[in-house]
């Protein structure tokens, strides 16, 4: 996921005022705080959101010249993405692409994978189309880099449809909002008959089984529909309305996500 610049002070809000009771003069003395390292955090279901206003931001690297920078900005529902200060030196349009799966150096293609598409851009400095919050499962730190690339159709290499022009890590303001969700196997059923991969104990995807249901599977790991698509972001913008497929691999991870 992208990195965390710094932890931003209302997150830390939400987070006190969770574990707090109010106490009432004369109504006796407050209940006793529970102990957080009892905390069933599959069952625990209340749902941060992500702060307000600049978000998440970076700088644009290239080895042709390009400049600039990025920046997110959120109202509490749509993501926008805005380009500040942008110099192309050989191109007179790129498209702009969110990807929540780092690029690997030295690669030049971007044709597959997830990604979120916020539409053409030129130098100078514009505000991009926006994307809702939900297909990111309302938490945009999956996002790590942001990716200029060619129009489709136009890439420098015959056999690529779209050429990386530069790219941005992008480094957010807040740390992911559930930063406690773990996938836990309670055992095969009948509509959750996929194989649980696992990593110094702890799952960390599922593979789907033939017939198999995301209600069910979500019960067999201990965790909600929402919070697979939470942690497939792009992959499974609807996941109330997923139909998963044989062979599928979910990842149960948030810093995987």
């Amino acid at each position: 996921m992208g990195r965390i610049a710094t932890v931003c002070g209302a997150a830390g809000v939400l987070v006190l005022l969770a574990g707090c009771t109010a106490g009432v003069d004369g109504a006796g003395p407050p209940a006793p705080t529970p102990d957080s390292s009892h905390v069933d955090t599959a069952t625990d279901r209340s749902t941060p959101t992500a702060p307000i206003g600049t978000i998440g931001s970076g700088t644009f690297t290239s080895d042709d010249g390009v400049t600039g920078t990025v920046r997110f900005d959120s109202d509490g529902q749509l993501l926008t993405l805005s380009l500040h200060d942008l110099v192309l030196p050989r191109q007179t349009q790129v498209e702009a692409m969110a990807a929540v799966q780092p690029v690997p150096a030295g690669q030049t293609c971007f044709d597959s994978g997830p990604r979120m598409n916020f539409g053409p851009a030129g130098a100078g400095t514009s505000a991009q189309d926006g994307q809702e919050l939900r297909f990111v499962g309302g938490d945009p730190t999956a996002i790590d880099q942001v990716i200029l690339t060619t129009p489709y159709g136009l890439a420098v290499d015959g056999d690529c449809l779209a050429t990386i022009v530069a790219s941005a890590d992008i480094e957010w303001t807040f740390a992911p909002l559930r930063p406690n969700l773990r996938a836990t196997d309670s055992g095969e059923t009948g509509g959750a008959r996929g194989i649980v991969e696992t990593r110094d104990g702890a799952s960390v995807a599922y593979v789907v089984a033939p017939g198999d249901l995301i209600e069910e599977v979500a019960a067999r790991l201990g965790i909600t529909v929402d919070d697979i698509g939470y942690l497939n972001t792009v992959r499974l913008p609807e996941p109330q309305q997923a139909v998963l497929h044989d062979g599928e691999r979910l990842n149960l991870l948030v810093a995987d996500r």
